[in-house]
């Protein structure tokens, strides 16, 4: 499993310097795949922006979170289809995402789409850096009478900035996203752009950077944005 943690966790882009300047471009729509049963497929269109052909793979790993760390883990139960595809110049295909269990979704399943450019051994020169692409893209099978997500916060006091917990007590993830703490008036942490997901039934955890103005005592006031709208919490700091 740790193996599979570490190919995955690059996520959303990887870049392997061979050695100059030329760049492929491997792009991905949509970004992320969220389906309701009785839903279980869809499809991901995947296009070459380079002026040289391109051979793409395609993986689908089982997402959970585990003592509040990602863990991927390989799987059979959603398969990606094809697995392999070469792209030309300017082509594009449709890769086919199919959850192939026959259980029913209980509450919500989670998975990475993992889609990498292959590297091309032939253009491993002295005088070339050829960028390899990875993506990696969210996808969710859910039961649409799941429980929505309630989230509770620990802020714990860390070195250069904080340490924020959020333990999903609901059935269905949640997206953090420009996520704040503040004391009075004062903004004492901030993480821009998306921080990370809290799967169901779930915790994560992160490091969020001090601002330098002060340090928090006694409690703080947490702010973020969600895919169902903003967040506002109050917890206690711990630590020194």
């Amino acid at each position: 499993m740790r193996l599979l943690a570490t190919v995955v966790a690059g996520l959303a882009i990887f870049s392997q310097w061979i050695a100059g300047a030329e760049a492929a471009s491997l792009r991905v729509a949509p970004v992320i795949l969220d389906l309701k049963a009785p839903t279980a497929a869809s499809t991901m269109r995947i296009w070459n922006e380079a002026r040289t052909p391109i051979n793409v793979q395609i993986r689908v790993f089982r997402w959970r979170q585990v003592n509040g760390e990602n863990t991927y883990e390989a799987t059979n139960e959603v398969v990606a289809s094809p697995p392999i595809t070469a792209l030309r110049p300017g082509g594009e295909n449709l890769v086919r995402i199919v959850r192939t269990s026959k259980r029913p979704v209980e509450a919500e399943e989670s998975y990475r789409l993992v889609v990498d450019e292959l590297p091309d051994p032939s253009r491993r020169t002295a005088s070339a850096v050829v960028m390899v692409v990875r993506h990696s893209i969210p996808v969710f099978f859910g039961n649409p009478e799941a429980a929505n997500a309630a989230p509770s916060w620990a802020v714990q006091k860390a070195r250069g900035g904080y340490v924020v917990t959020v333990r999903n007590r609901g059935s269905q993830r949640i997206r953090i996203s420009d996520l704040a703490l503040s004391s009075g008036s004062t903004v004492l942490a901030r993480g821009g752009g998306l921080v990370g997901y809290v799967l169901g039934n779930s915790t994560a955890k992160w490091f969020v950077p001090g601002t330098g103005r002060g340090r928090g005592a006694g409690s703080v006031t947490i702010s973020a944005d969600s895919e169902a709208g903003r967040l506002d919490a109050t917890a206690r700091l711990s630590g020194g």
